[in-house]
């Protein structure tokens, strides 16, 4: 099974061990109208509005001197012709990214340079609806012969959304294709990415059947939860679970982790950025659109299936708040196990319960 990681790491990785004080508590020259992005942050999306289909792939960078660069690549997805280019974003006196300082490098056709009107409305729309909801929302964009709906989930990088409709359509305009974390140094891997070949597969076996055993609650860090004796407790890795063994030494791992808000500065409203960067960190592997998130009691939960090359697997996430505390709960198994014993696994899921 693919390794999951500890909730820690996400943060140190990701360099959010801090995510910032709310923007009413910041000095106004320290507001940054992209302070939602982490640095390294890249999308490619799929944009199917024209005659010609185009991949649109964005990357994120702020400089030491507070410069906002945003890197595009867009590609003709028939030719295979592209431009590469970057601006320098700045913000207008009403707080949206709407000024380009700079813009350098190849646009051979004008269909490019749409990625860089795309960047300032599809960000514009999103920062001026942002605070209509905690999680999710569909937004509708009126223009005078139709109106485009955005599907926009704060758990989603970049732009913050899945897809773009036609209102009274079903077929996707501008669709989501995968996202990740990129260092400065490593942006030929940007470049090299195909959008479309994310080189998944799935190996084909004997999927084994859960064995129905004794149940028992067990509790790790505040949190109850009803297994049974095919679970075993294990404590050698960095993040300490409860392990389910049937074709290998681990089909499955579940595990309680818990924080003090102080540490991170969490709040009820940035706590969906933990979810955001848990994708990022899975990157190319999370099957994007897989992914599904909601609210729950105390926090937000996330779920989705992943794949390196190797094996599927399927991971679902909860981060609940609890007084001064914040709770990681941390499921992840092998895909096939888990399609093919969904009511086993669901009914360990629908037991977890926080300790109040």
């Amino acid at each position: 099974m693919k390794n999951f990681y500890p909730f820690f790491l996400i943060l140190l990785i990701c360099g959010c061990a801090s995510t910032g004080a709310p923007e009413s508590e910041r000095p106004a020259e320290d507001v940054n109208s992209l302070d939602y992005l982490v640095d390294g942050e890249y999308s490619y999306y799929l944009d199917t509005r024209g005659e010609t289909p185009y991949y649109r792939g964005y990357i994120y960078f702020s400089t030491e001197n507070m410069e906002n660069i945003i890197l595009v690549r867009s590609i003709n997805a028939n030719t295979k012709e592209e431009s590469r280019f970057y601006f320098i974003i700045e913000d207008d006196e009403n707080g949206y990214p709407s000024v380009i300082k700079d813009a350098q490098g190849n646009a051979s056709h004008a269909e490019h340079l749409q990625a860089i009107v795309d960047f300032l409305n599809f960000t514009k729309l999103y920062l001026e609806t942002r605070g209509d909801y905690n999680l999710k929302k569909d937004i509708d964009d009126e223009w005078d012969n139709y109106t485009l709906v955005f599907s926009f989930n704060k758990a989603l990088p970049f732009f913050g959304f899945y897809d773009i409709k036609v209102k009274g359509f079903s077929e996707s305009r501008y669709t989501l294709l995968q996202s990740g974390r990129l260092t400065s140094g490593n942006l030929n891997a940007f470049f090299s990415i195909d959008p479309e070949n994310r080189n998944h597969r799935n190996v084909q076996r004997q999927v084994p059947q859960i064995p129905r055993r004794n149940e028992k609650t067990i509790t790790q860090n505040g949190v109850n939860i009803t297994l049974d004796d095919n679970w075993q407790y294990n404590d050698t890795t960095e993040l300490p679970g409860y392990w389910l063994a049937l074709g290998s030494i681990r089909d499955s791992q579940i595990a309680v982790e818990k924080f003090k808000l102080a540490a991170f500065n969490v709040t009820k409203e940035n706590l969906f950025r933990i979810l955001k960067l848990d994708i990022l960190i899975e990157g190319n592997a999370i099957e994007i659109e897989t992914v599904k998130t909601d609210e729950i009691s105390g926090g937000y939960q996330i779920e989705y299936y992943l794949n390196d090359g190797l094996m599927r697997n399927y991971k679902r996430l909860r981060i609940i708040l609890k007084g001064d505390e914040l709770i990681v709960i941390n499921f992840s198994t092998f895909a096939d196990i888990f399609d093919n014993n969904k009511s086993y696994y669901e009914r360990i899921l629908n037991s977890v319960l926080v300790n109040r």
